[in-house]
């Protein structure tokens, strides 16, 4: 599944805004990973696509795709 930079950015950043607020509770590493993405996506051309990879069980890899770095890995589990 693909995604454009600028709508994911908004999607993670509500995302990370709900877990500072306490209003979700993951594990701080989620956290953390959460917040590393949020970073690297405000600096990305809104209109860039990100692959969203989904591994077994629930780890998710944002995917840049002009690229292929790795934004983050985020184990939901």
């Amino acid at each position: 599944m693909s995604a454009n930079a600028g709508e994911l950015f908004e999607t993670m950043k509500y995302r990370l805004q709900m877990q500072n607020e306490g209003i979700t509770n993951p594990p701080s590493s989620v956290k953390a990973a959460t917040e590393v993405l949020v970073e690297k996506l405000a600096s990305i051309d809104a209109t860039e696509s990100i692959e969203v990879s989904f591994g077994n069980g629930t780890k998710v890899k944002y995917i840049r795709s002009s690229t292929g770095e790795v934004l983050a890995e985020i184990n939901e589990g």
